[in-house]
């Protein structure tokens, strides 16, 4: 059946394709957790003891690529996105993994949109749940994100969606989930959203967003969530948690920086059979989970751009908790329109120092570009 809906996916998206006013094809290629998102290509760890204690050397994994094609189109009614992700190419002798997944989304009217497809990556989601320096909008603030919805524009400035989708993250139908989704936006003032996931299961979500418009060059967003289970953005599951981005640009000198942080708001949350506990360690300590990100981008010259990204995640109220990553890394504009290329260096620091540090690499190319 998963099978059958991704190609069934594929083949619609392939042949609107066809039609589109607007269409490319980008290539991203290398193994960069930030862009590919299974890794770096060079990953050096500390080594362990016999009893458990970290070593002062390190030991390098094996080195992986992945590879990601992409195809976007768009026109009038109709626009989609298919993408091939291709992960552990066989650099280690390992099996590679290739996954499909894409939507399609039809507007037969100006105010409303209907979207199938087993990823709706963020293209249905409310403005103000977006964070800045992790440029990503978690899953709480995402309206829709697989399966089938609607999107109605019923007047301006105000959408609505609601939508069914799978169990997991792409097509695993088992288990349907209802979601539903509303956003309100004055142009140049404020933006209000609300999403309420799966809000038929236990395993329900709810969230309420604001964004400030009205500053020129600045991103304000604030948000509260009940059940934050996105763990990309938070180090534990929480039962409320509070969202925080800001951002602001200064394009004549080519700077711009952005700052997100979301928090627990105590160490309650929702364990596994969806009952209310107190997140514990080992020693009985409660802990409210917390990270915050920091984003600074300077364009030195029109074909290079220097990026430093801090990560600071942690659970307030546990000993040696937290984790530090920090990543400078430089973006070089290829000549000939060949692309762009990202190289840095990826460093994780905890309470043992220095614990692991990684080279990540990707190059990024748009084969069609049809405008």
């Amino acid at each position: 059946m998963k099978k059958l809906l991704a190609a069934s996916v594929a083949g619609i998206l392939v042949c609107a394709s066809v039609f589109a006013q607007k269409i490319s094809l980008t290539n991203t290629f290398g193994a960069n957790d930030d862009n590919t998102g299974n890794g770096d290509f060079l990953e050096f760890n500390r080594k362990v003891k016999d009893n458990g204690d970290l070593d002062d050397g390190f030991e390098n994994e094996e080195a992986h690529v992945d590879n990601r094609l992409q195809l976007d189109f768009s026109s009038e009614k109709l626009d989609g996105r298919v993408r091939m992700e291709t992960y552990g190419l066989k650099l280690n002798g390992k099996e590679s993994t290739t996954r499909l997944r894409g939507f399609v989304r039809f507007s037969p009217f100006e105010q409303i949109g209907l979207a199938i497809g087993n990823e709706f990556f963020t293209k249905i989601t409310t403005d103000a749940a977006y964070l800045g320096a992790a440029d990503d909008t978690p899953k709480w603030g995402r309206m829709a994100e697989n399966g089938f919805a609607v999107v109605a524009l019923p007047v301006e400035g105000l959408k609505i969606s609601g939508g069914i989708r799978g169990n997991t993250e792409y097509d695993n139908n088992d288990n349907y989930r209802l979601d539903f989704g509303a956003q309100y936006s004055a142009k140049d003032l404020a933006t209000f959203g609300a999403t309420a996931k799966s809000v038929t299961n236990d395993d329900r979500t709810f969230g309420l967003f604001a964004g400030i418009n009205s500053i020129q060059n600045m991103m304000i967003n604030l948000g509260f969530v009940y059940n934050a289970n996105d763990t990309d953005f938070i180090p534990e599951e929480t039962k409320y948690a509070l969202t925080f981005s800001a951002g602001y640009e200064i394009k004549d000198a080519g700077f711009s920086i952005y700052a997100d942080v979301v928090s627990g708001l105590s160490s309650k949350y929702i364990d596994k059979e969806y009952k209310t506990s107190d997140l514990k360690n080992d020693n009985g300590d409660k802990g409210i989970p917390f990270q915050a990100k920091l984003l600074a981008n300077y364009a030195l010259t029109e074909a290079t751009t220097l990026s430093l990204a801090v990560t600071e995640a942690t659970v307030i109220g546990w000993d040696d908790a937290y984790t530090t990553t920090v990543y400078p890394y430089a973006t070089f504009a290829l000549p000939q329109n060949m692309g762009d290329l990202d190289m840095g260096v990826r460093m994780e620091l905890t309470s043992d120092g220095l614990t692991k540090f990684s080279i990540p690499f990707s190059w990024k190319c748009k084969f069609i570009n049809k405008k």
